[in-house]
């Protein structure tokens, strides 16, 4: 008879629980600074005051959004193709492109 012993792993479960939290964490937060990077960076300029208004809030535990907003009155605008700068659908490409290669590229 072959027996195998599995208390160790039960009683490591909490571990590999708390392992893979951090790691979802970790990833949502990289997932947030690279799309807020990418924001930033395909925001249209003219005064700067739309490019320097981003505010990045990272997630502080495992299942929560990070969040990104741009309280400029005239960003709704600008995110719809308002600027020859940044045609229709950037902020979703700058969303898509990060997600894709992780802010790489």
């Amino acid at each position: 008879m072959i027996r195998f012993d599995m208390s160790k792993l039960i009683a490591a479960r909490a571990r590999f629980a708390k392992m893979q939290e951090d790691k979802v964490l970790e990833v949502t937060q990289k997932l947030t600074l690279d799309v807020g990077r990418k924001l930033i960076e395909g925001s249209p300029v003219d005064t700067g005051e739309f490019r320097g208004a981003w505010e990045i809030e990272t997630p502080t535990a495992a299942g929560q959004p990070g969040r990104i907003t741009n309280p400029t009155p005239y960003g709704p605008q600008l995110a719809r193709g308002h600027s020859d700068q940044a045609p229709n659908g950037w902020i979703e490409n700058a969303v898509e492109a990060a997600v894709r290669f992780g802010g790489k590229e």
